[in-house]
C-alpha cells in the first residue's frame, strides 16, 4: 500500500502481485481514505466482479458513495437499445461527472465500471452538463414544451409511469420517473404553475413524501433535436451513400422518431465522443486483475461483429431487406492505443 501511495505522486503504473480475491477493493478504500481529494477509478473485468467489488467496498468503506457505470447490455452492433434501468444507471454516473464542478474544491470522486463500459466511447461531457431539465414547486411549466423536451432527451410516453425514463399526462397531473432516481415524482399543476411535487411508489402509485424540485438527466446518451437530427443523416450519408426507400433507421431518426438499436450509431449524433477517462482527467485507475485481457477479447469481439455486418451489408442486393450499416469501430469503441 505504500508503494501504491507513492505512485499517485507521478504518472506511471505499478502492478501488485500475490494480493487476494477482494483484497483490491480493500486497496481501493485506502487509497480514498489517502488522498480524498483524487479521483479514483475502478475497472473490473466483468459485471460479476464489478457487483462483487461494490459489495465489499460496502463493507470496508460504509461511508463512501461510488459512481457506477455498467456496460450496455447489448452486443457490439446489436439491433437491440440497452435496457431502461441500465441507460438509466449509466445517465445517473455521467451526468454526476459532468456537471461536477471543476478544481481541487469539489473533493475526489470514485467511480466503479467494467472493461466493456470503458472501452466504449461516450457522449460528450458538454451534451450532459447542459441537458438537465430543472423543475421547482411554484415555478410555471409548459405541459407541451415539457413533453417535447423529454421525448427529445429519451424519455417514453406511456399510461402508467412504471419504470426509469418515464413519463405520463394525465389531465393537470404530470408522472415521471427520471433517469437514475429510485423513485417517480407526481407533478400537480394548477394551471401552469406547479403546486406540489410528491414521490410516490410506482408499485401501488400511492405518494410517499414532499420534495422541492426535480432535476431531470436525459434518459438516452443520444438527444433528437433538429441539430442532432441534421448531424445524423449528414453523417449517415457520408459513410453509406445516398439512402434508398426502406431504411427504417434513417427515417425514423429524420421524423424525430426513436428507433430500436440507434445507440449503436451514436457517433453519427455527436460532433465527437469521449472516453470514461475524459470524464476523469489525472484520476488514479485501478485494473481488475485480468483487465488487459478483458479489453483485448472486447476489441476481437468487437472486430468479429464489425465484420459479420459489412459482410451481410455486401451481400447481393434482396438477401436482406433492411442490411445493417455498421458504423466503423474506432469511430464508437477503444483501439488498443487509445486503452
Amino acid at each position: 500500500m505504500k508503494e501504491l501511495l507513492e505512485h499517485l505522486a507521478a504518472p506511471g503504473r505499478v502492478t501488485a502481485c500475490g494480493a487476494p480475491e477482494g483484497r483490491d477493493a480493500l486497496a481501493l478504500a485506502e487509497l480514498r481514505a489517502a488522498a480524498p481529494e483524487r479521483d479514483f477509478l475502478f475497472l473490473a473485468r466483468d459485471d460479476a466482479h464489478l457487483s462483487r467489488t461494490a459489495a465489499a467496498l460496502r463493507f470496508f468503506a460504509p461511508d463512501l458513495a461510488p459512481l457506477t457505470l455498467p456496460a450496455w447490455d447489448c452486443l457490439p452492433y446489436d439491433r437491440v437499445s440497452p435496457r431502461a434501468d441500465i441507460a438509466a444507471d449509466r445517465l445517473r454516473c455521467l451526468s454526476a461527472l459532468a456537471s461536477a464542478p471543476a478544481g481541487p474544491s469539489r473533493g475526489g470522486r470514485l467511480v466503479l465500471a467494467t472493461v466493456n463500459a470503458a472501452v466504449q466511447k461516450l457522449p460528450p461531457r458538454a451534451a450532459l452538463a447542459g441537458g438537465r431539465i430543472e423543475i421547482r414547486r411554484g415555478a410555471t411549466l409548459d405541459p407541451d414544451a415539457l413533453a417535447a423536451r423529454l421525448e427529445s432527451d429519451g424519455y417514453r410516453r406511456v399510461s402508467t409511469v412504471l419504470e426509469p425514463g418515464e413519463y405520463a399526462f394525465r389531465g393537470g397531473i404530470v408522472d415521471l420517473f427520471p433517469a437514475g432516481a429510485a423513485a417517480p415524482a407526481r407533478i400537480d399543476l394548477f394551471g401552469d404553475e406547479v403546486e406540489s411535487i410528491r414521490r410516490f411508489d410506482p408499485l401501488s402509485q400511492r405518494s410517499t413524501e414532499d420534495c422541492d424540485g426535480l432535476d431531470l438527466a436525459p434518459a438516452s446518451e443520444i438527444g433528437l433535436d433538429a441539430k442532432s437530427i441534421a448531424r445524423f443523416r449528414a453523417g449517415y450519408r457520408a459513410l453509406f451513400g445516398a439512402v434508398s426507400g426502406g431504411d427504417a433507421l434513417y427515417e425514423a431518426v429524420s421524423a424525430g422518431r426513436r428507433h430500436p438499436g440507434m445507440e449503436h450509431w451514436m457517433p453519427l449524433f455527436h460532433d465527437r465522443l469521449e472516453s470514461l477517462f475524459d470524464y476523469l482527467p489525472g484520476a488514479a485507475a485501478l485494473l481488475d486483475h485480468q483487465a488487459d485481457g478483458a479489453a483485448a477479447e472486447r476489441r476481437a469481439q468487437i472486430a468479429d461483429y464489425y465484420r459479420a455486418r459489412l459482410e451481410g451489408m455486401r451481400a447481393a442486393p434482396g438477401m436482406d431487406a433492411q442490411p445493417y450499416k455498421p458504423v466503423p469501430p474506432e469511430t464508437l469503441f477503444l483501439d488498443e492505443a487509445a486503452w
